[in-house]
């Protein structure tokens, strides 16, 4: 299923400039979005956001199947790249994520649902779209989980509401749950591409490599950043019930493997994304 683009271009600039992150690896993303705010080319490509549908065989494996027919499905939806409200940055927005979930809370023939997450997370206000749309699947009766490889920061946010995790291999990296903000100051430089890049007090490990190049006081900055932490803390902590909060790193902006995550309570389980499916079946059928 191909959706219509929800894009606002002003939107994103001034959350490039002025917003609040929940994001793993953001240093990454620096030249395209300096290019995006200087109007010069940046290439990233809005990928196609194919929502699939899959049926359950007598024998319990997997065939692909169109949503409009009777047959029973889970629907998977994925969540790729660095999330944002609208379609931008080379990523589908949350406005789109959130209506295909929804779509599939609404739909008769489609008994659960399947978060594919491969994602170092986004803007803090790309959130509640996706977690309202998952409580409306969780409202209907019918399961939802997320199967991930990457999930950090923002995306292990929408992760961990749903109702359980599970990591696509050994490698797949979990975590970095606190809060930054990151700006750019072209008031002093000649080339305006100084980036100024402020963390929550209570993220002392998100990023830490890129943290301790960084000179300046920004108390208050951090400060301002608190009340989105706190709110981050408490999503993950009422639904993630094995949560180890004081483990080293958690609550702090540490990243986790796969087994460290599960040891810790971030993850249930390393599933493929086929097993996970059929997970959803099996919920389906209990709930």
């Amino acid at each position: 299923m191909n959706c219509t683009a929800s894009r606002n271009n002003l939107q994103l600039a001034f959350d490039i400039r002025r917003g609040q992150w929940l994001l793993y690896n953001a240093e990454a993303l620096l030249p395209a979005a300096l290019s995006f705010l200087n109007r010069l080319p940046v290439t990233l490509d809005m990928p196609e956001f194919n929502v699939s549908a899959y049926a359950e065989n007598s024998d319990g494996t997997l065939c692909g199947s169109e949503p409009d027919n009777d047959t029973k499905i889970v629907t998977v939806i994925p969540i790729i790249g660095t999330i944002t409200k609208y379609d931008s940055c080379g990523t589908v927005g949350a406005i789109s994520i959130a209506e295909a979930i929804s779509d599939a809370a609404s739909n008769n023939n489609s008994i659960g649902v399947v978060l594919d997450i491969d994602s170092g997370g986004g803007s803090t206000n790309a959130i509640p779209f996706v977690v309202e749309a998952i409580r409306k699947v969780q409202a209907a009766g019918k399961p939802i989980v997320a199967h991930c490889d990457l999930c950090a920061s923002a995306a292990y946010w929408i992760a961990s509401q749903c109702d359980a995790v599970f990591a696509d291999n050994d490698l797949s990296v979990f975590g970095s749950i606190g809060v930054m903000a990151q700006f750019v100051d072209d008031s002093n430089t000649p080339d305006g591409n100084h980036i100024i890049t402020i963390y929550a007090k209570e993220s002392p490990d998100k990023n830490l490599s890129y943290r301790k190049a960084l000179q300046g006081d920004y108390e208050l900055a951090q400060e301002e950043l608190s009340p989105f932490v706190t709110a981050f803390h408490e999503a993950v902590k009422k639904s993630r019930r094995r949560l180890q909060a004081d483990a080293d790193g958690v609550l702090t902006g540490g990243t986790f493997l796969s087994h460290q995550a599960i040891d810790v309570g971030l993850v249930d389980d390393i599933l493929t994304l086929e097993n996970t499916i059929q997970n959803v079946f099996i919920r389906a059928h209990y709930n």
